[in-house]
């Protein structure tokens, strides 16, 4: 159990490694500054409102933690700031926007997920009873829905018949948005919604950080226990590694045939998936299996990962911060020429592409997939990959 106290009391042992801190040069933002503004609005020393605002500041990177000598869960502690805070009516201005557009959509971006969804994925995608889920969380729908349904493709053609899309009626966020911003109450309604659901399924595979981590921890958090196993994407593909390393040598003849080199692939190790829910390691073996190469880690090495800035839906909730943090993270760090960077988390997308614009190709794991086996199955789908020839960089 994490002990506030400790934080507030630290000489800030971890300023260096907290990359909003860093990167947005705000002392505000270490965690020993936001829990004691939390800690003083307790006390009634300072308004909710400038707390509210303090706490806000964390991406849930955990970065924190390997300084800290009382291995301190700091993001955990701020969903309990940020609840508090919510409570005291004190809510900060990029989480107002959040939440209107939750409340409007059921989601954090304000759009018709299931619309857009349904205008790429074919009716037998949904909902079948192989009883194994493939959760894309709400930024990978709105972002790329059409990478989903050519995904669903690449799963039959892998033999993966059992894998299905959410129900048509069921909404397509988990409510970690809520999480994130304090709205404890509404996280509560949002589980109510989904966990019987989540509970008939065998399995649920998702990519999405925000949504493995919430439905993981969060849930439980709250007494609401899910029963079905929950699998990054690339742990579930692993039962299925030949098939890929086949579908990845048709994909390297083609090239050979004209004459075209394999792109590097470089792993953006996403604290979601690297740090909070230890899970990094299947998306270097499944592109792998793909490619036949090993990728390379685009920090130091796959466990010191450095943080896009979009965590826990800091990009929506404070988006000049997340862009700041997202440049002090790649800056000075070379990218091979045309090379593919593969986040682990479609949550990091949007900061990687602001910020690597002009050096690389940004993708998620379903990018990658969509984009280097899909031509064999997918009969030319539209994806936000490209197909493997012809690579250029983001303009």
């Amino acid at each position: 159990m994490s002990d506030p106290t400790l934080c507030s009391l630290c000489p800030r042992m971890c300023r260096y490694a907290c990359p909003v801190a860093s990167g947005s040069a705000d002392e505000t933002a270490t965690p020993t500054a936001m829990i004691q503004a939390w800690r003083e609005a307790q006390a009634g020393r300072l308004p909710w409102k400038a707390a509210a605002d303090a706490v806000s500041r964390c991406t849930g990177c955990m970065a924190c933690r390997a300084p800290c000598e009382f291995d301190q869960d700091v993001p955990s502690m701020l969903y309990e700031a940020r609840a508090e805070a919510w409570k005291n009516g004190a809510v900060p201005d990029g989480a107002q926007l959040l939440h209107k557009r939750y409340l409007d959509s059921g989601n954090p971006f304000g759009d018709d997920l299931h619309a857009s969804l349904r205008a790429h994925a074919a009716d037998g995608d949904f909902d079948r009873k192989g009883r194994v889920l493939f959760w894309p969380g709400c930024r990978l729908l709105h972002d790329a829905p059409a990478d989903v349904a050519a995904l669903m493709a690449i799963f039959r053609a892998l033999g993966a018949h059992h894998i299905s899309l959410p129900a048509r009626t069921q909404t397509p966020c988990c409510g970690a948005p809520l999480r994130a911003i304090g709205d404890e109450a509404g996280f509560q309604v949002a589980i109510a919604g989904l966990q019987q659901y989540f509970n008939r399924q065998r399995t649920l595979i998702t990519t999405s950080g925000d949504c493995l981590n919430a439905i993981r921890e969060g849930y439980g958090s709250t007494g609401n226990e899910i029963t079905a196993e929950v699998l990054h994407l690339s742990e579930y593909l692993l039962f299925f590694r030949d098939q890929v390393a086949d579908l990845g040598k048709a994909a390297m003849d083609r090239l050979e045939q004209r004459d075209e080199k394999v792109p590097a692939v470089v792993v953006f190790d996403s604290c979601a998936i690297r740090r909070r829910a230890g899970r990094g390691d299947p998306v270097y073996d499944v592109i792998e299996a793909a490619t036949g190469t090993r990728p390379t880690p685009f920090g130091i090495s796959p466990d010191r990962t450095v943080c896009c800035g979009a965590g826990d839906f800091h990009d929506l909730r404070r988006p000049e911060a997340a862009a700041q943090v997202a440049e002090f993270a790649t800056a000075g760090r070379a990218v091979p020429d045309g090379a593919w960077v593969v986040a682990t988390d479609p949550g990091c997308i949007p900061s990687l592409r602001g910020a690597l614009a002009g050096r690389a190709h940004v993708i998620d794991l379903v990018g990658f997939l969509v984009g280097w086996l899909g031509p064999a199955v997918t009969d030319g789908a539209r994806s936000s990959a490209p197909a493997p020839t012809g690579l250029k960089a983001d303009a």
